[in-house]
């Protein structure tokens, strides 16, 4: 047993028994992994340091100050938390640091020996166990929308009743027009009434246009790196777009993650040119199968080009009006909608970055990635971009198949080699 699995050990068998201590010893866990980083970084650019830094800083202070904590799902825009001095909590986020923790499977276990379906995404059954074990700390609130996750509607009302606190949702239309930008921004206007009856502190609207105006660089920042990065070598792994997902979610509008943005600008103008694979990577990473991360980390014969969890988000908006701007992240995004949407843009962007080939990542429980990946593959192949479905599940360890997910790509990496 690991040093790691030693420690989700004790973090487990404490949950048990006395949660506000496991809490204490996850926390001490997460802030020794920040030192690591910080004095042990090896080959890590700055640019990553940053960026883990920033995520796990979010990690910490949300079970350090638990009475700031909001509690949101991935899609809900946050800028109105941060200009509150208020913690966005994901789900989603947490969930994935307890899988790096080793601790995941005592939580699916007590979720669904709760009634919690074995179908429902394990993100969501991680942090649903974590809770019924008073492992993770009562929100003040929770926010959240219906944005592509049909487990949105389910579990964060079920949060929402089970530590008995008020709970606003906002609904994304399926269709994307000018007129749901307008539904949607209303709503979000509502949640700023909502954070206001809360917390007793009224919506400084300068401030709010101010950080969305920062989400707005940053995004742009993106952007125009994943055009500089076509035909450069970034070296990078499978946790790091992990890190991305979160700082482009629940930290965008803040001032670390526009300057993470811009230290990758800095850094890709840097970059030599690529002499490796360069990879469209569809949805979750499973960063804990070990050979699928020896494969990626830092590997010279084959890197992520850009991952569709963190470019769904780009959208042209005017800082100025605010709640439109946030709308229309929500109501654009190309995971709302059909997934021929989806599919669009991820061929827009394997083009834009020049990639070499696509993994198309079937997360179990994710019924938006799964109906769409047979038609996904046949649509980039037929564009000249060869495509690997791959299946596995990107948080929950007893799914299995490690052996064969890495084998499968290794093959399809020989294939990609053997065509150039």
């Amino acid at each position: 047993m690991n040093l790691i699995e030693t420690f989700g050990a004790q973090v487990s068998a404490l949950s048990a028994s006395n949660p506000a201590r496991a809490r204490r010893l996850l926390t001490t866990g997460f802030r020794a992994n920040g030192w690591k980083n910080r004095l042990f970084h090896g080959k890590t650019t700055p640019s990553e340091r940053t960026l883990f830094q920033l995520v796990n800083q979010s990690m910490i202070t949300c079970l350090a100050r638990p009475e700031d904590n909001v509690m949101v799902s991935l899609f809900t825009p946050c800028e109105l938390l941060h200009i509150q001095g208020l913690h966005p909590y994901s789900c989603e986020g947490f969930s994935s640091y307890l899988s790096g923790s080793m601790v995941e499977q005592g939580f699916l276990r007590q979720a669904e020996e709760t009634g919690i379906p074995s179908s429902l995404c394990s993100y969501h059954k991680v942090f649903i166990g974590a809770a019924q074990k008073n492992l993770m700390p009562k929100p003040r609130f929770i926010l959240s929308t219906t944005l592509a996750c049909d487990a949105n509607m389910l579990t964060f009302r079920h949060l929402a009743e089970f530590y008995d606190v008020p709970h606003f949702s906002v609904d994304v239309p399926f269709e994307s027009s000018p007129q749901a930008v307008d539904y949607v921004a209303g709503q979000l206007r509502q949640m700023g009434e909502f954070l206001t009856r809360q917390t007793g502190i009224p919506v400084d609207e300068s401030r709010l246009a101010a950080s969305v105006a920062r989400s707005q660089r940053t995004l742009e920042n993106y952007k125009t790196f994943l055009t500089q990065r076509a035909g450069k070598q970034m070296l990078s792994d499978l946790t790091g777009e992990l890190y991305r997902t979160a700082a482009f979610h629940f930290l965008l509008g803040t001032e670390g993650t526009e300057r993470y943005t811009r230290q990758l600008l800095q850094e890709v103008t840097q970059a030599p040119p690529a002499a490796g694979k360069q990879l469209l990577w569809i949805h979750t990473t499973p960063y804990w199968v070990l050979p699928l991360r020896q494969l990626f980390a830092q590997n010279p014969r084959v890197q992520i080009a850009a991952c569709d969890m963190n470019y769904e988000g780009i959208t042209e908006a005017d800082p100025n009006r605010p709640y439109e701007a946030m709308a229309k992240r929500l109501v654009y995004s190309s995971f709302n909608g059909p997934a021929q949407r989806r599919i669009d843009r991820a061929l827009e962007v394997a083009r834009q970055t020049k990639a070499d080939g696509a993994i198309w990542f079937c997360h179990w429980g994710c019924k938006h990635t799964l109906g769409g990946a047979r038609l996904g593959k046949k649509t980039l192949e037929e564009a000249g971009i060869p495509t690997l479905i791959l299946d596995g599940d990107s948080c929950d360890r007893g799914f299995g198949g490690e052996g064969q997910a890495a084998t499968r790509v290794e093959a399809f990496l020989e294939v990609l080699e053997a065509m150039a």
